[in-house]
């Protein structure tokens, strides 16, 4: 799990302002990477030495991977960049898969080839070019308007997120009504509900309350909380409405 800086926190509060939301297009994600067959995603990353990433060989075949991102080093730093304040470019998952380094191809070779190669290397930054099975593995999950970022499991509760420490899930009631837990996904209008509140008086809604197992991991996900929402509703609103009015100068204009 990755916590946001106090830099982060003041852009991201700036946005819940309806000041600048970023693009939550899925479509503009997957041009960024390169798709090919046994959906997977190739993409290039250059990180700033050091890379601030713990790599490991795979356990079950050959190759090397991200097993961990460390907490504000400069993977994590550039995942900021990228995911929260809207940067052009990719951002790296754990799981990924280290194909070439500096354009040197090293799929299915062993750490004890890659290590060097990275260690190495001239200039201060590297290249990575990685490998992403896109509908398996974790999620990248964003909680705004905090920023905090979780890699969570397919099909685990999005409650759990608070269970280690990324994200404080609240609900103030017995029935799921409150509101107070559901976190709207703003690219399909999907709202999640973090609380497992039942009553036998009135059931709870059934809003979904886990990660989706059907979900191209090459797009974050991105949850806003209740108040973020009902803002970024407006947000959209007013977007809309602006945009029909320049449609309607421009055809006064061509009449």
């Amino acid at each position: 799990a990755i916590g946001a800086s106090v830099a982060t926190r003041r852009r991201v509060a700036r946005r819940a302002e309806g000041e600048d939301f970023i693009d939550y297009d899925p479509e503009d994600w997957v041009k960024r990477v390169k798709m090919i067959e046994g959906q997977r995603a190739l993409f290039d990353v250059t990180i700033p030495k050091p890379l601030g990433l713990v790599p490991a060989n795979f356990p079950n075949r050959p190759g090397v991977g991200v097993a961990k991102i460390n907490p504000d080093g400069n993977t994590d730093q550039l995942n900021k960049r990228v995911i929260i304040d809207g940067e052009e470019g990719m951002w790296v998952l754990e799981g990924d898969e280290v194909v070439a380094v500096n354009g040197t191809n090293v799929e299915g070779k062993s750490l004890d080839e890659v290590g060097p190669l990275v260690k190495n290397s001239e200039g201060d930054s590297v290249t990575l070019s990685l490998c992403r099975h896109y509908m398996a593995g974790p999620v990248k999950v964003v909680f705004l308007p905090s920023g905090k970022v979780a890699t969570m499991k397919r099909g685990i509760e999005i409650s759990k997120a608070a269970e280690v420490g990324v994200e404080d899930v609240s609900f103030s009631c017995k029935e799921g009504w409150c509101k107070a837990c559901w976190h709207t996904d703003p690219m399909f209008g999907i709202c999640y509900r973090a609380c497992s509140a039942y009553s036998r008086k009135k059931p709870p809604p059934k809003n979904p309350r886990t990660i989706p197992m059907t979900w191209n991991n090459v797009v974050p996900l991105w949850l806003l909380n209740w108040r973020e929402s009902l803002k970024w509703a407006k947000f959209k609103k007013a977007k809309r409405e602006e945009e029909k009015k320049e449609r309607l100068a421009q055809r006064a204009a061509q009449a």
